[in-house]
């Protein structure tokens, strides 16, 4: 027999659903959440920083979740074939992207035609840090400036190469603004991620590369590779005897700093969104999760959906006047 009252079985009854996990009622009629395993794409080839770095939030957000994230890796046409798959995938909050900010902020004003619209076929999820991009050359060449770097691609007559993570990259970008600062003209070498780049730029089959601070430092150590600048106001905490563009009197160079963050189909809904931002900026802002990122040359931001959505609208007026300035480059 019942003892309780109508009333109080409603109390308890409320009691109880309001200790349930928010991550277990976000679904529309009460579906928990996740109900299967999380994919996160990472539009980039494995080893890359994203690949790592999406590595170490999937694991901590599985376990806050209760349910396996998995990192997927689709690299290719860069970064939009990973970027488009989730664009078109059901936005019930099983599918993330895991991005750097170039195929998000960048692409749209690169490129002529995307496979997707960044406006209205995703919805931002978190901002979770920032990175310096830095100019390496092999240390089997004299080069230790950039302005000695331009000395040499002049005498070279447009003979040098340099890597990028792939075409309309922030890195490939970056460089034909350098280079057009410089007077000289480079042959560009787009590739899939920055991991076998590197690899190519160590083995001898580039001038030069652009890359993050992470990947390239096992070889910076070993004295394989020299960094000649960073991007930035100021110099990296991992590189602080490596000068910035503007130290070396490059101009503009500043904006070039690529962030990570994760994005969402469209129409996933809010409740799902708000609890993985919460999460994933949580995770971010780990004392742990702070120094791994140190590691790979990066600095927390760890910004939920609504602070990471005004980051993204602002570097879209960014972005559409610097390649504004670029006109008569193709990033295609």
């Amino acid at each position: 027999m019942d003892f309780q009252s109508p009333l109080r079985r409603r109390l308890t009854a409320g009691l109880t659903l309001g200790l349930v996990s928010p991550a277990l009622r976000a679904q529309a009629g009460g579906e928990r959440y996740p109900a299967k395993p999380i994919r996160m794409i990472v539009p980039a080839a494995a080893g890359g920083p994203s690949d790592l770095v999406a590595r170490m939030v999937a694991q901590k957000l599985g376990e806050a979740l209760g349910g396996p994230v998995v990192v997927e890796n689709m690299a290719g046409a860069g970064m939009m074939l990973g970027t488009s798959a989730v664009a078109k995938a059901a936005g019930d909050g099983h599918t993330l992207l895991f991005t750097t900010s170039n195929p998000i902020v960048m692409s749209p004003f690169t490129m002529k035609k995307l496979p997707y619209d960044v406006r209205k076929d995703f919805v931002t999820v978190a901002h979770i840090g920032t990175t310096s991009l830095a100019m390496y050359v092999n240390t089997a060449t004299p080069i230790r400036s950039v302005r000695e770097f331009g000395e040499a691609a002049r005498s070279a007559a447009g003979a040098l190469s340099y890597g990028s993570y792939g075409v309309g990259s922030s890195a490939h970008v970056l460089m034909e603004y350098l280079a057009r600062q410089l007077g000289v003209k480079v042959v560009h070498v787009p590739y899939k991620g920055v991991a076998p780049m590197i690899q190519d730029l160590v083995g001898g089959q580039l001038s030069t590369a652009i890359a993050d601070l992470g990947v390239p430092a096992p070889f910076v150590k070993s004295g394989r590779l020299r960094s000649i600048a960073v991007t930035g106001n100021r110099r990296a905490p991992a590189l602080p005897e490596v000068p910035t563009f503007g130290e070396q009197g490059i101009a503009g160079m500043e904006p070039f700093s690529p962030w990570w963050g994760v994005f969402a189909p469209a129409a996933t809904a809010p409740g799902i969104v708000a609890r993985l931002g919460n999460e994933v900026a949580r995770i971010a802002r780990t004392p742990e999760f702070v120094n791994r990122l140190g590691e790979l040359g990066g600095q927390v931001t760890g910004e939920g959906p609504e602070r990471a959505s005004a980051i993204v609208r602002s570097e879209w007026d960014q972005w559409a006047r610097i390649i504004g300035e670029l006109k008569d480059i193709s990033f295609e």
